[in-house]
């Protein structure tokens, strides 16, 4: 039988950055793929694949200010489907829960392709948290030929939604691979540094949760004056405005406020520091593979192993919360070193395992 064409589609940096290691592992095979960047993020992503030389076979323009998150899907399921005629594409391979691997799917199960979900099972409790991620992933998971779970609570949330075992496989979470190839190739090293590296950006955060953030970290700084905090901004003007307005034009000496760094750029600020503290989901997947501990500026999170391996803490934007655990964990060594063998998202071999599967 003819070997069947195989895409892999991602749209923004967090995809990239898991379907990286997909890529590499099939150009080891000299399997021939299709590589698509949709467009959701536009020149961040674009630089990021320059730095790791991907060069797509096809970029979508599907981004526009005047689109609504509607115009947005049916704008992907258009290119997409189009695409996939074109190339005569046969398997879809997409990551997470952005709009990109939502219309994939759905593209997907209406062209009677064949569709691979890496990173599937995440779930929270509320369909609406975090939005609209959480529909998006619960959607895809119904029609998806394998749901590739990163960790067994994932496979056991899928299992739960009646997802037949046969169509999960464990496979481990990939940005584990992408960490191991990043840290070889950049020699980066893992350090503990007089450091607190820090980002908040979620929807959820954004008006009073954001402005205790930004007080939480103004009372830290204050009162830790020889700790350095670098807070890497998000390019959104309004959790800015929010987060410079709190300081009130009095910034402590000690806190360096950054413009949002490259993938490169914040690993080796995270591999130095002594602390994380973030809202980001990436970033609480990255935690435990540069053996740091995290203070999670949410109320709930879709990766509960990280809480659960005692690497990463809820302490959502909670002003003593945050204070409380910073002083527990900073001033203490055996606290702000996290031993990476108890990693929850698995071993590194991920990609590998993917790509055999999806190869049968």
């Amino acid at each position: 039988m003819m070997n069947e064409k195989i895409a892999i589609i991602y749209g923004t940096r967090p995809e990239f950055l898991k379907t990286f290691p997909i890529i590499n592992e099939f150009r080891k095979r000299n399997e021939d793929i299709c590589i698509v960047n949709t467009g959701q993020h536009d020149t961040l992503l674009t630089e990021m694949e320059n730095s790791f030389g991907i060069i797509p076979h096809h970029r979508l323009s599907v981004q526009s200010l005047s689109f609504t998150s509607s115009n947005l899907i049916a704008k992907l399921i258009d290119e997409i489907s189009n695409l996939i005629h074109k190339e005569n594409i046969q398997k879809i391979i997409a990551q997470g829960d952005t709009f990109t691997v939502l219309a994939s799917s759905m593209v997907a199960f209406l062209e009677q392709r064949k569709f691979y979900h890496i990173e599937a099972g995440l779930r929270t409790s509320d369909i609406k948290l975090p939005f609209p991620e959480e529909f998006n992933r619960r959607v895809v998971s119904l029609t998806a030929n394998v749901n590739f779970a990163p960790t067994e609570l994932a496979k056991q949330n899928l299992v739960k939604e009646n997802i037949s075992e046969k169509n999960i496989s464990l496979v481990g979470n990939t940005i584990v691979d992408m960490i191991e190839y990043v840290i070889e190739k950049e020699n980066i090293l893992v350090e503990y540094q007089d450091f607190v590296f820090i980002t908040a950006h979620r929807r959820e955060n954004i008006g009073q949760p954001l402005k205790n953030i930004a007080q939480a970290i103004k009372e830290l700084a204050e009162e830790n004056p020889e700790t350095q905090f670098d807070w890497a901004l998000h390019p959104n003007l309004n959790t800015r405005r929010i987060i410079l307005d709190t300081f009130d034009k009095q910034i402590p000496r000690n806190i360096n406020f950054t413009e949002p760094l490259s993938y490169l750029d914040a690993l080796r600020k995270m591999a130095k520091a002594k602390l994380i503290i973030s809202d980001s989901g990436g970033i609480q997947e990255e935690a435990p593979s540069l053996q740091k501990r995290i203070l999670i500026l949410r109320e709930e999170t879709e990766r509960p192993e990280v809480v659960t391996c005692n690497c990463g803490i809820l302490v959502g934007s909670d002003i003593e919360k945050i204070k409380t655990h910073f002083n527990l964990i900073y001033h203490n060594q055996q606290e702000y070193i996290f031993e990476s063998d108890n990693n929850p998202f698995g071993d590194g071999k991920a990609s590998e395992k993917i790509v055999k599967e999806i190869l049968v």
